[in-house]
């Protein structure tokens, strides 16, 4: 899948002017020095983003990984996450299957399921504890040769490639790693244990930009919030950046303590990762139905202030994607476009690209400019 370009037609309400990082008194020059001499010691800057239905379909992280590959190396594909496995949508540039049934599976927003402790927000688990897993990256420059596997603590899975035993390093209770046989695009890998499987990483041997993608249909921050140390899992993928796309769901529900949840959420992976920034984005304004027709949801312009205002008194970064994105009446114009879809809430693929493209963007212009 090549990156997308875009056309003419695309909303003539984007502020470029808007697009930039505001980081409220942080100091990101470290960040910004990382990135740019991760090259000298052939180590990796990670970046986890995470978000609702509008990342699970992985285009707004796939865009920022393009983007920013190109310019500092290609660390590898990075996280990807059993949700064909569990019954749900996944992004279209990896596949994953199963040679046995699924005993267990579980979603982040699943009503009387299984609690989700993994920080992916799903879970599967196999039946008879044994399976065959087929991983196969679909972009021509996702090969790897080290897989992460992210399982419930204190569970151990015994992983097999062609017959032979590949040797586990523990990382953490949460995570092990192992090292294949030879870089590759497909994996056929021999699964063993009982325990519960929430993902792997896909890394190859180059320095270069890691994008972790965790997004979840339905997802708020009470959600990630919900998920037992979600902060000290996250220090498995060691994240120099974590950016945080949620609101959207709120502003459709209650947002009266979404300051507070906010930053349940940001000193959770703050405790656990001291060194790495924190960005918050905003949600671009959508529609709801009223009266046989439709109307925009002002809860959006509601939730798009407390998470700005809560940017500027903690001195958290913040990209407002509702203001770059138009502000005030640019869902129609989205929409007009042809960059949103008809339920007005989610875009279309060349809006999730273009929404990438600008948060790219918005993060090289900082980069560079340090």
């Amino acid at each position: 899948m090549m990156c997308f370009h875009i056309s003419q037609a695309q909303p003539t309400c984007i502020n470029n002017s808007a697009n930039v990082i505001m980081l409220n008194g942080d100091d990101w020059s470290a960040l910004c020095d990382n990135i740019d001499n991760q090259y000298r010691s052939n180590s990796k800057f990670t970046i986890v983003h995470i978000g609702d239905s509008h990342l699970q379909p992985g285009i707004v992280s796939d865009e920022v990984r393009r983007l920013l590959q190109a310019h500092y190396g290609n660390g590898g594909r990075g996280l990807v996450c059993p949700l064909s496995l569990a019954g749900t949508n996944q992004p279209s540039d990896f596949s994953m299957r199963s040679s046995s049934s699924i005993s267990t599976a579980g979603k982040l927003i699943s009503q009387g399921k299984t609690p989700i402790k993994g920080m992916t927000g799903v879970h599967v688990k196999f039946n008879g504890g044994s399976t065959t897993l087929s991983i196969k990256t679909l972009h021509a420059n996702d090969q790897f040769y080290r897989i992460v596997l992210f399982h419930s603590p204190g569970d151990h899975f015994d992983v097999s490639q062609q017959g032979r035993q590949l040797k586990a390093v523990d990382l953490s209770s949460y995570a092990t790693s192992y090292v294949l046989s030879s870089l590759t695009d497909t994996a056929r890998l021999q699964l063993n244990g009982y325990g519960f499987f929430y993902g792997m990483r896909l890394l190859n041997s180059k320095h270069g930009v890691v994008v972790d993608c965790i997004g979840n249909n339905g997802a708020t921050y009470t959600s990630y919030n919900n998920i037992d140390n979600f902060g000290l899992q996250l220090k498995d993928l060691d994240p120099q950046l974590v950016i945080i796309s949620l609101g959207t769901n709120e502003a459709y529900g209650r947002y009266t303590n979404l300051s507070t949840n906010i930053d349940r959420l940001v000193t959770a992976i703050k405790a656990a990762n001291p060194n790495a920034k924190i960005l918050l984005t905003t949600p671009l304004e959508t529609q709801k139905k009223h009266n046989g027709g439709h109307t925009i949801q002002s809860g959006i312009a509601a939730v798009r202030d407390i998470i700005v205002n809560y940017g500027k008194t903690h001195n958290v970064a913040v990209w407002d994607f509702y203001t770059v994105g138009g502000g005030a009446g640019a869902s129609a114009k989205w929409l007009d476009a042809g960059y949103m879809q008809s339920d007005r809430l989610h875009l279309k693929e060349k809006g999730y690209h273009l929404q990438g493209e600008l948060l790219a963007k918005a993060l090289l212009k900082l980069f560079q400019a340090q």
